[in-house]
């Protein structure tokens, strides 16, 4: 199957606890898997293990992914009261009364805005429990994103096998132009043997099949149209396989272009030059395809 590396996914969770945490997940083509991570400072302890979980799933692609964390509501602070402190700010003040000779009368909401005496703080993450939320909204982000992958791949797949249809039916035409190229070569070279001497002297047929045998054993391309057939077939064949296939893919570009190659350079025929042209055309529209397929 065809997946492309191209792909986007987002999820997130509220909490009992006040807290909502947010992963968008980015990816694009790569030659390995390549993952980016960026947590707020809180949540860094978590870096390592969301990297894992994409490197668990997929093979190539760069990814780049993105946690947030809001926290709002009760249960995401604490109120705290520095109860010694109070004591003594209380004591303090007492003290002050009975020198000033003033009746010193506790009051308890005065005590709580002394400096430090009522402290608001986040509540402290429980890591195991972030670790579990945060883990499980990843994992339905990344399916989230491989669904898109599986998606363009599908119109990858579609594509390159309407330009591996277009390249067969070039192959078709230049296996036909190639089993020709002798007849015509040879009528060619008698009509040349006949135009120089001018009907003096006879052709002699030894000599000039000879002529056209050793021709046709140096244009022959029929072992290299055999083996692009073969790489057509492998190449449908392995875009078909459950698993990442890019890397395969493009080294049968690679091999498709050296027997199309190879044609071009034996051929003298000039509509067979013209094919190979249209043919290396199409192999680097569908090489440019690959390099965005896992």
């Amino acid at each position: 199957m065809i997946k492309s590396m191209t792909g986007y996914g987002t999820a997130g969770v509220q909490t009992d606890t006040g807290r909502s945490y947010s992963i968008e997940v980015k990816s694009v083509n790569h030659r390995y898997c390549d993952v980016n991570v960026k947590l707020p400072g809180k949540l860094s302890f978590l870096d390592q293990e969301l990297k894992a979980l994409v490197k668990k799933r997929f093979n190539r692609g760069r990814f780049d992914i993105y946690v947030g964390i809001d926290e709002f509501g009760k249960g995401s602070k604490q109120i705290t009261f520095d109860k010694e402190l109070a004591a003594q700010y209380l004591a303090q003040l007492q003290e002050l009364g009975e020198f000033l000779g003033i009746e010193a009368r506790a009051d308890l909401l005065a005590i709580t805005r002394m400096p430090d005496v009522l402290r608001v703080e986040p509540v402290e993450l429980d890591q195991d429990e972030v670790r579990r939320q945060l883990t499980a909204i990843l994992v339905e982000a990344l399916e989230s994103l491989e669904q898109m992958r599986i998606h363009e791949g599908d119109v990858l797949d579609q594509d390159i096998r309407g330009n591996l249809g277009a390249i067969r039916s070039i192959v078709d035409t230049v296996q036909e132009l190639a089993k020709a190229s002798p007849a015509q070569y040879k009528a060619a070279l008698e009509e040349r043997l006949k135009r120089l001497t001018d009907g003096v002297k006879e052709i002699d047929p030894d000599r000039l099949a000879q002529e056209v045998a050793v021709f046709c054993d140096r244009i022959d391309v029929s072992e290299e149209i055999t083996r692009l057939y073969g790489h057509l077939d492998h190449f449908l064949h392995v875009s078909e396989a459950n698993e990442a296939v890019g890397r395969k893919l493009d080294f049968l570009i690679q091999e498709m272009n050296r027997e199309i190659n190879t044609i071009g350079s034996k051929s003298n025929n000039a509509e067979i030059t013209k094919q190979v042209v249209d043919v290396k055309a199409i192999l680097e529209k569908i090489r440019e395809q690959v390099q965005n397929v896992e």
